[in-house]
């Protein structure tokens, strides 16, 4: 479901959601009965506006055993994400110093914190296609992934200026991620490994066993000839492919976790 800024709005006007949200944003995954005792609720009373929430695509869940925990939609696009991050840094700047700190969890529910899949992209220079992919991968996986990326051959001159350009456009920041060589320690902090190159699929090392491996053949923007029009296009493409290949494959993954669909929310 594609959000939009009417449903947005209407969302974060209700104070029970747009806590909600926040708290989602910034410490997800919970699950209801933290969410209930973080911003002072009743279970009955959160679940139907968490309801309205999921109703309007703003909300995504996963079973473990017999509970369910919500974070914030995979597909959130960069501009609601920056005004929930406003609203949140609007929110601690008005609160007491009493409502700052944090209250002490008494629900019984097991660990909010499982252990994040390590994804590792690679390309040739990583410089473009890598750190695209690493960027989304570390916005869509919302604390259920921990994504770097690295390179064959890694450019000298870091990040290619348009990829952290186009990146930006979504709301993604790559501005502070660099060109990194790959080495047998990254290789084996891998739980799943990604290459978005040919070149880089070829040179790819032999990996330890359980490493999973999938390769992306996604054509390099750096390539693109044309006038300046037609290579920012050519990045922008590559980007929304890269962002359309990171989210499946987030799917697939939580499928292949045994994650099973969650129980429908209680309707509105």
């Amino acid at each position: 479901m594609n959000v939009t800024d009417s449903s947005l709005f209407s969302a974060i006007s209700h104070p029970v959601r747009r806590q909600t949200l926040t708290l989602l944003m910034e410490n997800g995954p919970l699950c209801v009965c933290h969410i209930a005792e973080q911003i002072g609720v009743s279970q009955p009373v959160l679940s139907r506006q968490m309801a309205i929430l999921n109703g309007k695509g703003l909300l995504h869940s996963t079973r473990q055993g017999h509970w369910v925990f919500y974070r914030l939609s995979p597909d959130l696009p960069g501009w609601a994400r920056d005004i929930l991050r406003s609203v949140a840094r609007a929110s601690h700047e008005s609160a007491s110093p009493s409502r700052r700190t944090s209250k002490k969890t008494a629900v019984t529910c097991p660990s909010i914190k499982p252990a994040p899949l390590h994804l590792l992209f690679l390309c040739t220079q990583n410089a473009c296609r890598s750190q695209m992919a690493q960027g989304w991968a570390k916005t869509l996986g919302m604390g259920f992934v921990e994504a770097r990326s690295a390179g064959t051959s890694p450019h000298p001159e870091g990040v290619h200026p348009l990829a952290v350009c186009v990146m930006d456009l979504v709301g993604i920041d790559i501005s502070g991620q660099a060109s990194t060589g790959v080495d047998r320690k990254l290789l084996d902090w891998a739980d799943r490994v990604v290459t978005v190159c040919g070149e880089a699929d070829d040179a790819c090392p032999v990996l330890a066993p359980g490493i999973k491996k999938e390769h992306w053949p996604i054509a390099d923007p750096d390539r693109a000839r044309g006038s300046s029009r037609d290579i920012f296009e050519a990045f922008c493409r590559t980007r929304d492919e890269i962002g359309v290949r990171v989210r499946d494959l987030l799917r697939r993954i939580e499928t292949e976790e045994g994650f099973p669909d969650p129980p429908e929310l209680p309707a509105s």
